[in-house]
């Protein structure tokens, strides 16, 4: 056997630790609205009223048991913090992703008293292609137990590119993803409560 092994892993934890140097739960964490600038755009994604307590993901008594019927009026959706993407690139994909589910009539909870029906997990990575930038996104959509109920993924192109690949993504491509995101996902929606 080959002395590779510790390398790979070696390699792996500090790709995880340089990850977490690049976070966005501030951004994202309705927990920490209004605790500093860069966290103060993301209150449209928690209701004031219930931005004191995040409902940690399956936890007991966190998220209500049933899901499979509710309509579309009765979902109340909690979203992670997304993994991958800068703050700068998060914080007008978080601004859209409230406005178009008000639009929409999905509600955006914190937890707490209102605790969320459904998770949402987002996962994005920025690469550079030639001469362009892609932005590939995953979006799990979660049910109380933390089984995945739905996925939505997709891409987007940017005609740019730079040394670092999120420098290159424009805040329109990150709306863009964000409208998608809540249209496939109220459509998904709509479709589990008939």
């Amino acid at each position: 056997m080959r002395q590779t092994t510790p390398r790979v892993g070696c390699s792996l934890l500090l790709c995880a630790v340089l990850a977490a140097c690049n976070s966005t739960e501030a951004t994202l964490d309705p927990a920490s609205v209004g605790t500093d600038k860069r966290a103060s755009t993301v209150s449209a994604l928690a209701p004031q009223e219930t931005a004191n307590g995040v409902a940690a993901p399956g936890a007991a008594g966190a998220i209500p048991p049933q899901t499979a019927n509710l309509t579309q009026a009765d979902v109340r959706l909690q979203f992670a913090p997304v993994v991958g993407a800068t703050v700068q690139a998060a914080t007008p994909l978080a601004q859209r992703i409230s406005a178009r589910a008000s639009q929409r009539g999905l509600a955006i909870t914190a937890g707490g008293a209102n605790p969320p029906t459904h998770l949402v997990k987002g996962y994005f990575s920025a690469i550079t292609e030639g001469r362009e930038t892609m932005v590939i996104f995953v979006w799990d959509v979660l049910d109380p137990a933390g089984n995945r109920l739905h996925r939505i993924q997709g891409q987007e192109t940017v005609g740019s590119v730079a040394p670092d690949p999120w420098s290159a993504v424009p805040a329109a491509t990150m709306e863009t993803i964000a409208e998608r995101t809540i249209d496939e996902l109220s459509g998904w929606l709509s479709s589990r409560s008939g």
